[in-house]
């Protein structure tokens, strides 16, 4: 029994202007087969020129078709609430069409020429311990269109910073091509809307830094950035599935090897290509990624310097220049890690350079060129604080005008006789 798949696709043949025999041949059925079913589709024809309990419902069914991939269960859920009585089958034949035209379509529009357009993604891949610490392990996969040739990188987070620093590395290896294609993934899209595309404007401004044109698929269609997302896929199951490692560094260092010698050397199975010599090629149309300035990924946070001239940062007290005390300072962090470095900032000058320490609540890291400046400060305020203070205090008027005990008044006859009595 012939499937309604297979009298679709061989419908689809013959008015494509292929001989029937063919058409019979490459689904192993007679010609009359082919026949019978092309006079059925005109039967079929007439027939449908009579009204469906679907037709009021079309217009809605294409219009929701052309923005999500929604499934035939969803659909008619969708319909019956406003009113649809059809049953299920009549509606999956409906949009069967239109979901393969529309994958056609996507599938066409993200092949490209050299140089034109990279795809990423990232991919969950369990768990590792980082500093006695388990974090979720992910993988980062940078793939240009053209020559297939693969960047991954292996990280514990996905945060912007980390994508920007990935898309970074990915550049400086391979070039920088016209556009890069994304999914949904948060980072780079806010939403789709009516209006089109919201991408983050921390996202936009890294591709404006850069020059690239950022292209986000249509929600809910996988399909149309395959091309990453079987190459997470091979990364996993051909790389990552069965190794040893000790640290996320020696993973990643074992990861750009085997790039090196396997995945971008291999002949690909749909370009029939070895990717590293298709990407010799399509260089030419890359952009050099030392052409362009180097974008500041670090995430900036503001921090106040404590009295002490130290600041809190991830429950640790780092020092910073003593000038800074009381004032607000940026700090800018490149990584998360025990032994990272970060830079704070009060305003242009950079006033403190650390690595990241252990959390530990309480902790204090001082720096050796702070800790005299520091010292010097700590002793001056006690100076300040323990010194006796002279001051003068002036009386108020009413105090002034308060009497003044009485004193005896004598004359100086008296004052005579007395000296006198006292002589002799």
């Amino acid at each position: 029994m012939i499937t309604q798949e297979t009298r679709i696709m061989i419908r689809h043949y013959v008015r494509q202007g292929e001989p029937k025999a063919r058409v019979a041949k490459r689904f192993g059925v007679s010609r009359q087969t082919v026949y019978n079913h092309l006079d059925d589709q005109g039967k079929k024809g007439e027939r449908q020129k009579r009204e469906s309990k679907l037709d009021p419902y079309k217009s809605y069914l294409e219009t929701r078709l052309k923005d999500f991939d929604l499934p035939a269960t969803v659909l008619i859920q969708e319909i019956r609430a406003k009113g649809y009585k059809g049953g299920i089958t009549i509606l999956k034949d409906y949009i069967r069409p239109i979901k393969k035209e529309k994958v056609k379509r996507i599938t066409e529009r993200f092949e490209t020429e050299a140089g034109r357009q990279a795809q990423i993604d990232w991919g969950e891949c369990g768990t590792v311990w980082i500093d006695g610490v388990r974090r979720k392990l992910y993988v980062f996969v940078f793939l240009l269109g053209f020559s297939r040739m693969l960047f991954t990188k292996f990280t514990t987070s996905t945060k912007r910073p980390v994508l920007h620093q990935c898309l970074q590395e990915a550049f400086g290896q391979l070039g920088i091509p016209e556009e890069l294609v994304v999914d949904n993934m948060k980072q780079a899209v806010e939403a789709h809307t009516k209006q089109g595309v919201r991408f983050a404007p921390a996202f936009l401004d890294f591709c404006e830094h850069y020059g690239v044109v950022p292209v986000a698929t249509p929600p809910y269609w996988p399909r149309a950035k395959g091309k990453v997302e079987r190459g997470v896929g091979y990364v996993k199951h051909s790389f990552l599935e069965g190794r040893s490692f000790t640290d996320l560094r020696d993973l990643n260092q074992q990861l750009q090897t085997w790039l090196d010698t396997v995945a971008n050397v291999r002949i690909h199975g749909t370009t029939g290509r070895v990717p590293a010599e298709a990407h010799v090629e399509e260089q030419l149309r890359l952009r050099r990624y030392a052409a362009a300035p180097r974008y500041d990924t670090r995430v900036a946070e503001v921090r106040k310097v404590h009295s002490d001239s130290h600041i809190r940062f991830d429950c640790v007290f780092y020092s910073v220049d003593p000038k800074a005390v009381g004032k607000s300072v940026v700090v800018k962090a490149s990584g998360e890690r025990i032994g990272d470095i970060f830079e704070v900032f009060l305003g242009d000058e950079c006033v403190g350079t650390h690595q990241r320490a252990p959390k530990s609540q309480g902790r204090r890291v001082t720096l050796p060129e702070h800790e005299e400046r520091i010292r010097l400060l700590t002793r001056k305020g006690r100076a300040v604080r323990g010194r006796t203070v002279h001051y003068t205090q002036i009386p108020t008027p009413e105090e002034l005008t308060v009497a003044s005990p009485e004193v005896q008044t004598r004359t100086l006859e008296l004052y005579e006789a007395l000296l006198h009595s006292g002589a002799n």
